[in-house]
């Protein structure tokens, strides 16, 4: 029960201060960053992230200068992108959307 709570306010927790390395912002709201980094640090911080919040992240698209994965819970989606070209990671935290109620027939 500890490691699913654990889990539950990992995402909550990693989303901009985790990965980039800042401090925290609240995740009510939509929240994007980016931050300058050298491509193999941001590679490191995804395995990183990853790790400690005990998620494999959903690779989007991945090429020799690039990588977009994503992290999802109950609570939020945080896209990370590294860019080898630019130097720099983006994080980008949004609320996760909320199920559809079932029709009623």
């Amino acid at each position: 029960m500890v490691a699913a709570a654990a889990r539950k306010t990992g995402l909550a927790l990693i989303g901009l201060a985790a990965l980039a390395g800042c401090d925290a912002l609240p995740s009510a709201a939509p929240a994007d960053q980016a931050v300058p980094m050298a491509f193999q640090q941001c590679l490191t911080r995804i395995d990183e992230t990853a790790a400690r919040i005990g998620q494999s992240p959903a690779v989007l698209a991945e090429t020799s200068e690039s990588r977009i994965v994503r992290f999802t819970d109950e609570g939020e989606i945080v896209t990370v992108t590294c860019d080898a070209l630019a130097n720099r990671m983006v994080v980008q935290t949004r609320p996760a959307p909320t199920p559809m109620a079932e029709p009623a027939f």
